[in-house]
């Protein structure tokens, strides 16, 4: 029973499937000891506090949590107390019995039943007891020597009470249902280092019964077992034999004698024999979180003198599993007499010193109040505020990405405008006698009423140099009325003059329908691989090299350069190569003259804003990937995760400003395909797959939870079956506030790039709408484009998402995502598993987009090609960047007119 008791006791604690949103991820522990001690209850830090001291200490340490975390609690109330200078101890609870009582029960016994004497025991409140002194492990069922069944068991002396049950012996099981039957509300088993001890019974050649009062020898202990009980590498005395002799190992039932060897095993003092006999330079005490040590059986002799070898023992949370071998059910054939109904939790052995400590010493008083104990489930937030924040991180992403891949219509429209603002202007001071110059409101010279006379030169907003178009795309400008090709290519380049506002040659790739079969085919296969042949270090490096350089070119790139400007400092900005420079170099000759050109054949003009940013971005990413790869589930430190959400930002950035789709027929492809792809990973390969997991949740979780043990786990979280369940990087992590057991909220980049494609459509369609109709003489601001209007005539919620928001598709489709966005992450708490979230996604935007297009009349024209962004890309980038179906040459079916594009 024993051995069955110490195997189980290190069994999986069977954690639940992972969520895709809202995962526990194990953790790391610090040394050989799991240490809860008590903590008054009353004594907590201000939450400011709390929170700096965990952002730093996840900044610079893994988490120090167990792999079996204590889901329980214990507050102990000494008499004539409050209830909230309780000592608070927290513990496993088992895996049979009830759930123990909810957080906020656990001061009920106060408030049912007064506040001192025996009346506290009210409620949930328990009074520690012990079990019998014949029995005192409660294993006398187990051997058959007792039947606490029977009506002269003694059951009313255990009323309201929880009975203290050192570990050992029998399995837990067995102990509670002993409890049970004699009256205890709950049961408490701590650990000891007694349980790591047993003698060998069955080789015995006496009878069954003479086995257990007969003598036995040193020879016929079972001792503890290496890294399961104790680790010398933690610590490591070796004991001579005058001062083993004072140990006792065969004394009966058990053999080892906790009243005689616990003194000099444990402690911080010299009494502890490995304390005193520790012969290595740290120390034991420093070294041995548990200040505890066993003897291992091995022994050396050296000079004719014999040592005995301890070593620092374990103590750990352990969770308490079933027993299998007892009856249940009809099985029992009583009526389910063998069904534990009460509470049981365990405690390490530096607990249980503190609570034993506290009955005896209260017994020993002979105070008539008693010591009340409350057991109840720790506090875990039913909604963790980190599924909210991951949303809206979400939410922001998708609209900041969407936004910015429509930044160059937006640049040249602002340009556009400050240039009539100029010109108008310029005619009004010539039209006043000022030539080339604005009259300034400001005071002037005494005398000059109209102020002081300055010049200045048409404004222009900032950016890269951009080509004015040539005349070949007039035909695709004269769709506006009142649009003249040269008018407006001219206003257009007149605008984006000087500095310019636009790329002439922006790097970007149009998608069409056989895009839409490719990410299919080749997001599958990605998928299978990674699950078949677990090349996940594969995709770590590929995201740190990808993300980096996306994160010098949305981040520190134009950070550096803002400063630089803001400084006016135009050194770093300035070229540090040159094509002649290169060329004379080439010519030159020798190493010097070969890098140089090669450096500018490959990189062209760079100057040292290019090198700083790049050097500063590859380096982050080159120590994200080190902590990746050195530091067992890195997401637990603040560094790794807020790096991995900054680089997933940059990323989407860049791909949204790279990839354009420019038809909703293509979305809609796209979209719908994505869209039974994740719930065919998710939901249909579990019955496809031998063992019945989650293609697409075992790939984001790095090949699922640890196979090992996850007690082994908690000692030795650097070995490679305790590797796994880790989430891959190319998603969103925010961890789980408030909540002791940790794990993430997570969220895909593909949730947002595969969404954000219509988002920034529906932005881009906007800003050249915008933008066409300020080039065509209008003001530029949309009068219920969309399908949405501000006439009388159009009310009711239908149209409540555009009419509260800025006219067009943008900001609606965006509300549509948010709201997609919510239901995924509510799915996930009221289902309690992993969603697919374009499952949600996809039909509020792709339905949103097509309901206000059809409403709008314009389906026809988004469905396939809009023109109106053909003709503002036509205007700002030239032929090279129109990918329609169309001949470009073609006549349009029909003009379309300013009213068409909503443009006053």
């Amino acid at each position: 029973q024993n051995t069955q008791e110490r195997s189980t006791g290190y069994s999986s604690t069977g954690a639940g499937a992972l969520l895709e949103s809202d995962t526990v991820t194990p953790r790391t522990p610090r040394t050989p000891k799991r240490g809860a001690l008590g903590t008054r209850a009353a004594t907590m830090s201000t939450p400011q506090s709390r929170v700096l001291t965990g952002l730093v200490a996840a900044a610079l340490l893994p988490a120090l949590a167990s792999a079996i975390l204590p889901t329980g609690a214990i507050d102990v109330y000494l008499p004539e107390v409050a209830a909230s200078d309780a000592i608070t101890i927290h513990a496993s609870e088992g895996g049979f019995g009830p759930h123990l009582a909810p957080f906020a029960s656990r001061h009920s016994h106060f408030t049912e039943a007064g506040s001192s004497g025996a009346s506290r025991v009210g409620g949930v409140g328990v009074v520690p007891s012990f079990p019998p002194e014949d029995d005192s492990d409660l294993c006398g069922e187990a051997e058959g020597s007792v039947d606490y069944t029977r009506a002269s068991s003694g059951r009313n002396g255990y009323h309201k009470s929880a009975i203290l049950v050192p570990r050992g012996g029998c399995s837990f099981e067995r102990k509670a249902l002993s409890a049970q039957r004699l009256g205890a509300d709950a049961v408490v088993i701590y650990n000891t280092m007694a349980s790591r001890y047993s003698l060998n019974f069955t080789n015995s050649t006496e009878g069954a019964g003479d086995a257990r009062s007969r003598d036995y020898t040193i020879d016929e202990v079972i001792w503890p077992g290496d890294k399961l009980d104790y680790d010398c590498d933690y610590g490591r005395a070796l004991i001579p034999e005058a001062q083993f002799q004072r140990l006792e190992f065969t004394k009966l039932p058990g053999g080892y004698d906790g009243e005689t060897n616990d003194g000099h095993l444990e402690g911080r003092t010299s009494n502890n024999l490995c304390v005193k006999y520790d012969e290595s330079a740290a120390g034991f005490v420093d070294r041995c979180a548990s200040q505890r040590c066993l003897v291992t059986g091995n022994k050396e002799t050296s000079d004719g003198e014999t040592r005995y070898e301890a070593c620092c023992a374990w103590d750990l949370h352990v969770w308490l599993y079933p027993d299998s071998s007892i009856p249940k059910g009809d099985e029992a054939g009583e009526g389910g007499a063998n069904e534990v109904t009460i509470p049981s939790v365990f405690i390490t052995m530096e607990q249980s010193s503190e609570i034993l400590d506290l009955v005896r010493g209260v017994e020993t008083s002979g105070d008539s109040d008693k010591i009340v104990m409350s057991i109840y489930e720790r506090y875990r937030p039913e909604y963790n505020i980190s599924a909210v924040l991951i949303w809206a991180f979400g939410v922001f992403v998708a609209w900041l990405a969407s936004y910015m891949s429509s930044g160059d219509y937006r640049r040249v429209g602002k340009a556009v405008v400050e240039r009539r603002k100029f010109n108008a202007a310029s005619r009004r001071n010539m039209a006043e006698g000022v030539e080339d110059g604005y009259r300034d409101e400001g005071p002037g010279v005494a005398g000059d009423r109209g102020g002081t006379m300055r010049t200045r030169t048409p404004p222009a907003s900032p950016g890269l140099e951009m080509n004015a178009p040539s005349n070949s795309q007039g035909e695709e400008r004269t769709m506006y009325s009142g649009l003249h090709p040269g008018d407006a290519a001219g206003e257009v380049a007149a605008a984006a003059s000087g500095r310019g506002v636009v790329s002439s040659d922006p790097e970007s790739l149009e998608l069409t329908p056989m895009h839409a079969v490719g990410f299919l085919v080749m997001s599958s296969t990605s998928l299978l691989v990674l699950f078949y042949f677990k090349i996940y270090a594969v995709v770590k490096v590929m995201y740190a090299l990808g993300c980096s350089g996306a994160f010098a070119q949305v981040i520190v790139h134009p950070a550096l350069s803002c400063a630089c400007r803001r400084l006016r400092w135009d050194g770093p900005m300035r070229d540090v190569n040159s094509a002649e420079g290169a060329g004379r170099a080439a010519m030159a000759g020798g190493v010097r003259g070969k890098c140089t050109n090669f450096l500018w054949q490959t990189f062209g003009p760079v100057t040292p804003v290019d090198i700083a940013s790049m050097v500063i971005s590859y380096a982050t990413g080159a120590y994200w990937l080190y902590v990746a790869f050195t530091v067992p589930h890195p997401d637990t430190r603040a560094f790794y995760w807020i790096v991995q959400d900054v680089f997933g930002l940059c990323m989407c950035v860049l791909f949204l400003d790279t990839i354009k789709l420019n038809a909703v027929k293509v979305g809609a492809v796209l979209l719908i395909v994505a869209f039974f792809y994740d719930i065919f990973f998710v939901f249909v390969t579990p019955l496809l797959t031998k063992h019945g997991e989650s293609i697409m949740v075992n790939v984001a979780t790095s090949g699922g939870p640890p196979k090992a043990d996850p007690s082994w786990c908690e000692k030795y979280p650097t070995t490679e079956e305790c590797k796994g369940g880790d989430p891959l990087p190319m998603l969103f992590a925010v961890p789980r506030i408030g909540d002791y057991q940790g794990g993430m909220s997570m969220l895909g980049l593909g949730d947002i790039v595969l969404p954000g494609l219509l988002l920034s459509f529906a932005s881009r369609f906007d800003e050249a709408k915008r933008l066409m109709g300020l080039v065509s003489g209008g003001s530029g601001r949309a009068s219920g484009s969309g399908g949405c209007s501000p006439s009388p005539k159009t009310s009711g919620p239908s149209c409540l998402l555009c009419c509260c928001l800025r006219p067009g598709y943008f900001g609606p489709v965006m509300v549509a995502y948010a709201i997609g966005l919510f239901m995924a992450n509510a799915a996930v708490y009221l289902m309690q598993m992993g969603q697919p979230a374009l499952l949600y996604l996809v039909p509020c935007c792709l339905g949103t987009m097509t309901w206000m297009a059809w409403r709008a009349g314009e389906m026809k024209d988004l469905w396939e090609s809009p023109r109106v962004i053909r003709a503002a890309d036509a205007l700002l980038y030239g032929d090279s960047r129109v990918e329609s179906g169309e001949d470009p040459g073609a006549e349009p079916e029909g003009e379309l007119q300013v009213n068409q594009a909503e443009m006053t």
